[in-house]
């Protein structure tokens, strides 16, 4: 066999060690059925549900007629199928065969008549054509191969029907994408699948793609179903054969189906859908929560309601499913918690984590049925749930949410109640097939029931089923008795209020908002300010990570339409930026995409493809968890008309919506989103959907700053609060009072208005040394300052600089209530101490959410102007001390807010396989020098060397 060869290879990186002992167990990893979008670095199968989203997105369901009726019979040949009852299909899985000892599962332990389609899962994809993927898939060098083996099962049933499904967890989304983008990659695909499933006598196909979402994915399978659907008609017509069959797995989350699927369209291509039923809850949730339950426990929140069988099966009807073609899905496996509190063991308790691994399936939070079976034989108590219908098992600190005979048979009963097409069963291979762990000797438990209650098909020697509650211990829960409603007289009760004498304070009150929170400090850095000369030079370690809330790094940019670093040694920088977390633990650290040096066109080229904005968003988030930022910063410098507006719009949402589904798939919290915003009312009005925009938008930073500029030919203020009285209808539009109002009156929350504080200062060449009041003629921008080296523009060490030069004469503006200053022919105005603390005493005045500083880098850092290091952020802090933001806005997304910046560390230790095309590598198991990974693709397997050997960490190559 293929391992043997393996093991046989290993001799060549394993040295020789005295008297080590062998350890000859193996480890499979079980592929999970559910897609998530996450970047973690650890073992995939078995973490995150993806296929129930946390979050509701609402979306119209495309009531158009698809070009298949969807009551369509082949007018050609009939499918590779019966139609003769109930279906019950069986999923087996390829690298079942790698599990140790009584896990080894091989084709020829599956029960030929126990299921009526047998799917095999999983095939792959090379090139854009269907593949084999296990280097034993195929017959090859005299020995027999999986397919074939499964294909002799027909020899035994001849009805049954046997598929190749592609897809599943670990072949991902982007290679379903790729193939079904455009007609000549689908006709690709379709015609070396074809010829590929008849030469291995396969009766068909099951499109396992986890998960299509957006516009272009949800139009592009149905475009690939009906192709397959059409190729395969026409080809069962010129063969003379039975169609090949055409499924499809597909997932239980409302967003996700909304967001991937044009129901009533992908329904009438399939012959069947196989419903994945399970994996509502599991160890990326941090509370005990059953696998599958038929039904929400009342212990859930609204929102946990929606996570049952029922909910689920009943979701895919209404938007246009036949209940005939669904095919519930039935778990023949558990999910696993380590409870946090023992005395706590029902649904919804705390939980630490997954529980520990099995030893057959190695992987924590999971374990297959026959495992279960080991727990409850070994002393776990077991508790039927009679408001999910489904049973849990306690045993210390392990709690496993599961299916046995008894929640199988009151499944199979609603499925016949409510006219479902069926049951699919993921995985054969989990069941108690060797009938010796469960006992009774009755193999395959909870598929024979299945095939009992669905097919009429009795268990071999009059088998019976396992009563739990009599073989294990058994804990019974306690009903709580709710309290009759206790009548109170309506006239009893008014006639006490009147009588009440209100109470006048004495003194004065202090009214306590229960809803709301501190302000926030949101500080720039920039990337290009650790190029300034000599005092000017900033650094990450400069930065003070006790001044600020938030510190957004700019810039990133965009390489290919995907997020990147903006030059080869940024991503050092990155970490030396995320690293100010260890001086302040609540730090929240973005990074900021966009700039006024970027422009306008990137941003346009990104979203005016569905496919190319999604592949940005999914890969930005991989992005920014890699580096571990807290979130993305949106600096679009800006959009302008209505195209634009719209994909702005689409831009935010989508990443909205990624951000929430990957937090509550990854476990992590969520990636803040944030965009800078002009403060220009023309610009407001030219490129922004306020109400929508304010809906995926954590907080609205506005650019309330370089109202006037070296661009103009008379001197004018960087960022007044208010406008000269002598000031023109126009101009007096050019103030943060007026632009902050003018957010306010388009639609945007005050509690989301970040409002720009400018630790700069912007100067001008007077053309008269004499006229330098606001509105004096300008020849062009001040003379560059030493550090920043731009014209018409100081930071604010600069401007001291500048302040304390002789014959300089400073000007407070009691209008604009903002200092200026002058000398000779220089002229800058800025903000100082006084200055931002008035706009501190307005922005509280008025309600704001907090400010955002451009840029930390340009306030005095050094302390060179005579107050102290950080004299403006430290004056705004200290204005903001005890300033609540009162919590008004009542969007979509406004109870989801990230909890907290801390990351999950990962183990050292864990071993992560890439799927790189073929490649096998391998890997040491720093645990145990015994021991190895060998990983083909993202598929790891744990394999043991040789007895007396150990691995060579030096030689990774076999």
């Amino acid at each position: 066999m293929i391992l043997e060869r393996r093991l046989a290879q290993a001799l060549l990186v394993c040295f020789a060690l005295v008297a080590i002992s062998h350890t000859s167990d193996t480890t499979q990893t079980v592929r999970r059925r559910l897609r998530r979008p996450s970047t973690s670095s650890s073992n995939k199968d078995q973490e995150v549900s993806a296929s129930v989203n946390r979050f509701k997105v609402r979306s119209r369901v495309t009531s158009s007629p698809p070009s298949l009726n969807a009551s369509r019979k082949s007018a050609t040949q009939a499918p590779a199928t019966t139609d003769d009852g109930y279906k019950v299909v069986c999923y087996y899985t390829n690298w079942s065969q790698y599990r140790p000892k009584a896990g080894k599962f091989l084709p020829e332990d599956i029960d030929p008549d126990i299921c009526t389609h047998l799917i095999f899962a999983f095939g792959w994809l090379k090139k854009g054509k269907l593949s084999s993927f296990e280097s034993n898939d195929e017959t090859k060098d005299g020995k027999v191969g999986l397919y074939d083996r499964v294909r002799n099962l027909k020899k035994a049933n001849p009805k049954l029907k046997t598929l190749l499904a592609i897809g599943g967890w670990s072949f991902g989304t982007q290679k379903f994408k790729d193939m079904s983008k455009s007609r000549y990659a689908r006709q690709t695909f379709i015609y070396s699948a074809i010829p590929f499933l008849r030469a291995r006598y396969f009766d068909g196909l099951d499109m396992d793609w986890e998960y299509p979402k957006g516009t272009d994915d949800k139009k592009n399978f149905v475009l690939l179903l009906k192709e397959l659907r059409e190729a395969f008609e026409a080809e069962a017509q010129e063969v003379k054969k039975p169609r090949l069959l055409l499924t499809a797995a597909v997932p239980v989350g409302p967003d996700n189906v909304r967001g991937g699927y044009d129901v009533p369209a992908v329904a009438s291509y399939l012959d069947f859908i196989n419903l994945m039923a399970y994996d509502f809850h599991g160890k990326w949730e941090r509370e005990t929560g059953h696998n599958a339950p038929l039904y929400a426990p009342s212990t859930d929140s609204e929102w946990r309601k929606q996570l049952s069988v029922e909910h689920a099966a009943s979701m895919w009807v209404r938007l246009g499913a036949p209940k005939d073609k669904l095919i519930i899905g039935m778990p023949t496996y558990g999910r696993t918690f380590t409870l946090a509190n023992t005395a706590q063991f029902t649904v919804n308790s705390p939980a630490s984590g997954g529980g520990k691994a099995g030893e057959y399936t190695k992987e924590g939070g999971f374990l297959a049925y026959y495992e279960v079976c080991e727990m409850l034989r070994n002393g776990a108590s077991y508790v039927w749930d009679d408001e999910m219908k489904v049973p849990y098992a306690v045993q210390g600190d392990q709690w496993v949410g599961f299916d046995d005979e008894r929640s199988i048979r009151r499944k199979m009963g609603w499925i016949k109640e409510n006219g479902y097409g069926g049951a699919m069963v993921w995985t054969v291979d989990m069941d108690g097939f060797t009938g010796t762990i469960c006992g009774g000797d009755v193999k395959y438990p909870l598929i024979g029931a299945i095939s009992e209650e669905l097919r009429g098909i009795k268990r071999k020697n009059n088998a019976k089923d396992i009563d739990w509650s009599k073989v294990a211990n058994t804990i019974s829960l306690e009903t709580t008795t709710k309290l009759a409603p206790i009548k109170i007289s309506v006239s009893e009760l008014v006639s006490k209020i009147k009588t009440k004498t209100p109470q006048v304070a004495s003194e004065r009150t202090t009214t306590v908002v229960t809803n709301g929170r501190p302000a926030q400090v949101f500080c720039y850095m920039t990337s290009w300010s650790q190029k300034r000369p000599g005092a000017g030079k900033f650094t990450p370690e400069n930065v003070d990570p006790l001044l600020c809330t938030h510190v957004i790094y700019a810039f990133g940019t965009l390489k290919d339409h995907r997020l990147a670093e903006g030059d080869d040694k940024e991503g050092d920088n990155y970490k030396k930026v995320v690293a100010l977390r260890e001086k302040n633990p609540n730090l929240q650290i973005l990074l900021a995409i966009g700039g006024w040096a970027f422009g306008s066109t990137p941003f346009k080229e990104l979203t005016n493809n569905v496919f190319r904005m999604n592949q940005f968003v999914y890969e930005a988030i991989e992005f920014l968890r890699e580096y571990k930022f807290n979130g993305l910063d949106i600096d679009w410098e800006y959009p302008r008309g209505a195209d634009d507006r719209a994909s702005y719009v689409n831009l935010l949402k989508e990443l909205r919506l990624a951000f929430e589904g990957e937090a509550k798939s990854s476990g992590q919290p969520r990636l803040l989103l944030t965009a800078a915003v002009p403060a220009s009312f023309e610009a407001i009005a030219a490129g922004y959907d306020v109400p929508e925009i304010a809906k995926y938008l954590d907080f609205i930073n506005v650019m309330t700053y370089d109202f006037h500029g070296q661009w103009e030919r008379q001197v004018g203020h960087n960022s007044p609060l208010y406008p000269l009285e002598s000031a023109t209808a126009y101009q007096k539009k050019l103030t943060v009072d007026f632009s902050a109002r003018e957010w306010v009156k388009q639609g945007a929350p005050k509690e989301k208005l970040m409002i720009g504080m400018p630790t700069y200062g912007r100067s001008f060449t007077l053309v008269d040394q004499d006229k330098f009041d606001i509105g004096a003629p300008a020849s062009e921008g001040g003379t560059p300052g030493k550090y920043t080296g731009e014209a018409g523009f100081m930071s604010y060490y600069e401007v001291c600089e500048f302040l304390h030069g002789e014959n300089t004469t400073l000007v407070w503006d009691n209008e604009q209530q903002v200092p200026f200053a002058y000398r000779k022919d220089q002229w800058v105005g800025f903000d100082d101490e006084r200055s931002l603390k008035m706009k501190m005493s307005w922005l509280k005045e008025e309600g704001f959410g907090g400010i955002m500083v451009w840029s930390v880098d340009m306030d005095d850092f050094r302390g060179s102007c005579g107050t102290g290091k950080f004299p403006l952020m430290n004056a705004m802090r200290q204005e903001l001390e005890g300033y609540t933001v009162k919590l008004e806005y009542d969007g979509p997304f406004e109870s989801s807010h990230p909890a907290s910046s801390a990351y999950t560390t990962k183990d050292p230790n864990a071993v992560s396989c890439e799927e790189e095309d073929g490649h096998i590598s391998y890997h040491p198991d720093k645990a145990d020098c015994t021991m190895y990974y060998m990983c083909e693709g993202e598929r790891k397997h744990h394999m043991p060397c040789p007895s007396n050997l150990v691995f060579n960490p030096i030689l990774k190559t076999l």
